[in-house]
């Protein structure tokens, strides 16, 4: 019979029989129990002594280990027989009633009848206030057998033996076994993510809808018309005037006393610059088959009947970068253009080139090849196009170092993306010829090196390859970073972003200047082939110029006095330049401040040459700039 329970559960977990825990949920070292008369189990003793000696325990059990605070099995121990038998002057396990005395307990009532085996009976409880879950677990446990349950409750030494002794009236409970629910381990890449610091964990509180009507038409206000330099650099609120929008803002206005910047207030953005000459779709004249800039192949009934996939070798004028691809024959369509018109620049005569016909095959598999190319070939475009100019030269072999020796990935990475764009914008903007063996039987042309010019249906498949791949989504990148450098107001940053405004004003003048060589090569009315996008690009230049000169805050690194040792060392700390770095900026300063090159400046400027070398450059070493309109 088993009796007594753990406190706080209704189910008897010890064996007077043996002394030994058969609840595989609860520690058998139990000590003495001692119950106290009148009130519930009051806990657990000390004392190890067994109550019945006449019951010959096992020699060895094993049993459970309590020392965990979580009650589950965490080791067997073994222990002898000697601790089962009551030692002298020691506690016994349970004291006997007399009959007048009851224990309310939760396993029943006991009733103090002794006997000479057993001190207690159990009398059963009443099952009147349990609730309808025990009902029915007790329900189903009483379908076993009393004999089996027995069974089970005797130690092994006495179920072997067939025989149990006279106990008088007994009733077992046996619970189920307790399910023991596995906490849900978060894999540990996971765990790492969701640890935040408390700082990451709070967010900002988000600014609610206004309620004033004011602040809500002022807000729509410069949303249309953009906040300006000064207030989003300081990021602060832009209050455009109601009676002048166009002009410039409160903010600007009401600022009294000295300014770090002395610039009016301009509503400029850097990522709305244009950094290239941007066209909706190929140049027309030389075919009509696509009206975007989608790269489209030719479909496979435009091709020849007997025309075979081959394989031909191209590259720019007076730049050695050979590309090899892979072309077929086509049939000419309404709009394609099969010969092309060359001036003699000494006499002015045009002269009508015969194409070939053919054109390329796959268009996005030339695409992804060309990614590697544009890579390999940045310093021969450098070399090649830049010319003999000294400040141009040290400036942009400056850069190309740069990519490697910037401090920040971030710098390495706008740097980078930079020279690819300038690439590719001297690809569109220079003439192709086909220089290897097979020239698809084409007529070769002095103006061309005495090569075979690219027809021009290829021509117009690579804008499509160049533009899509390339100029939009690397101008956007560049655009980005250089905002995202401009706007972190970090010193260190300054000759990063004074290498690649360098870089971009310079290839400003050169597309500028080639696209009015292209209008005058196909007798155009305009001065430009492209004017809209030409007088984006020009926008775009000065929006470029206004943040450079911003960041400078009215000071002009390159009229310090470089050439005193105190003068370099407060460069180099204002800017946190290296020694070769202050060299170069001391080697400008002195470019630019040359006679010769200055009363260059002052013509081109005159005459408003866009197109030349220094016209947007020489903007950067202004010390009051100002915007200008160019046509």
């Amino acid at each position: 019979m088993r009796y007594g329970g753990r406190p706080g559960h209704s189910s008897p977990a010890f064996d007077p029989l043996d002394g030994i825990n058969h609840d595989p949920q609860w520690p058998d070292d139990l000590g003495s129990w001692a119950p106290s008369l009148g009130g519930s189990c009051q806990g657990w003793t000390t004392n190890t002594s067994r109550p019945y000696s006449n019951t010959k325990p096992p020699a060895e059990e094993a049993r459970y280990d309590s020392t965990e605070s979580t009650g589950y099995l965490n080791d067997y121990l073994v222990f002898s027989q000697a601790a089962f038998h009551e030692s002298p002057g020691s506690e016994v396990l349970v004291s006997p009633l007399t009959e007048d005395q009851l224990w309310s307990s939760d396993c029943g009532i006991i009733e103090g009848t002794s006997t000479g085996t057993s001190p207690w009976t159990i009398a059963t409880p009443d099952l009147s206030d349990q609730t309808a879950e025990e009902a029915q677990i007790k329900g189903v446990l009483e379908k076993r057998s009393t004999k089996d349950s027995l069974q089970e409750a005797l130690p092994l030494s006495l179920a072997n033996s067939g025989s149990a002794p006279s106990l008088g009236p007994s009733k077992v409970w046996i619970l189920p076994p307790r399910i023991r629910r596995r906490k849900k381990v978060k894999p540990a890449a996971e765990s790492l993510i969701n640890k935040t610091s408390p700082v990451d964990k709070a967010k900002p509180k988000r600014r609610g809808a206004f309620t004033d009507e004011a602040k809500k038409c002022s807000t729509a206000l410069t949303r249309q018309l953009k906040s300006c330099i000064r207030c989003r650099m300081n990021r602060g609120r832009c209050l455009p005037d109601p009676s002048l929008p166009s002009g410039p803002c409160l903010t600007c206005r009401l600022m009294t006393g000295p300014t770090l910047s002395k610039m009016p207030c301009y509503r400029y953005i850097i990522t709305d610059a244009s950094l290239y000459r941007e066209q909706k779709a190929p140049y027309q004249l030389f075919s009509r088959r696509w009206q975007s800039m989608d790269i489209v192949d030719i479909p496979s009934s435009d091709w020849a009947p007997s025309s075979n996939v081959r394989t031909i070798v191209v590259s720019h004028i007076n730049v050695s970068t050979p590309f090899d691809f892979q072309v077929r024959e086509f049939i000419p369509a309404e709009g394609d253009r099969l010969e092309d018109e060359v001036i003699n620049p000494v006499n002015g005569t045009v002269t009508k080139v015969p194409l070939p016909r053919f054109a390329v095959a796959e268009m996005k598999t030339t695409a992804e090849r060309m990614r590697g190319f544009v890579d390999r070939n940045i310093y021969n475009f450098i070399t090649a196009t830049v010319g003999n100019d000294g400040l141009l030269w040290e400036t942009y072999l400056m850069a190309f170092r740069q990519v490697g020796l910037a401090k920040t990935k971030q710098e390495q990475t706008l740097l980078s993306n930079t020279f690819r764009l300038w690439v590719v914008c001297r690809m569109t903007s220079s003439p192709v010829y086909i220089c290897g063996d097979d020239t698809l039987g084409g007529t070769p042309h002095p103006l061309y090196q005495n090569h075979v010019p690219m027809p021009l249906v290829m021509t117009a498949q690579f804008e499509c390859i160049n533009y899509t791949t390339f100029l939009r989504p690397w101008s956007k990148a560049v655009l980005k970073q250089l905002n995202d450098l401009v706007l972190a107001k970090k010193r260190e940053y300054w000759f990063t972003i004074y290498l690649v405004m360098f870089v971009l004003l310079h290839s400003c003048a050169m597309i500028t200047r080639r696209d009015e060589e292209t209008a005058r090569q196909y007798n155009m009315l305009n001065k430009y082939a492209n004017p809209a996008s030409i007088r984006e690009h020009h926008c775009g230049a000065q929006i470029m110029l206004a943040h450079f000169h911003y960041i400078n805050r009215g000071v002009i690194p390159f009229s310090l006095p470089l050439h005193t040792e105190q003068g370099r060392k407060d460069l180099a700390k204002a800017a946190e330049l290296t020694e070769e770095q202050v060299d170069l900026v001391r080697m400008t300063a002195d470019m630019i401040q040359d006679s010769q090159r200055q009363k260059t400046i002052t013509t081109v400027r005159e005459q408003e040459d866009v197109g030349h070398d220094l016209y947007w450059v020489s903007m950067l070493f202004d010390q009051d700039w100002k915007p200008k309109q160019n046509e």
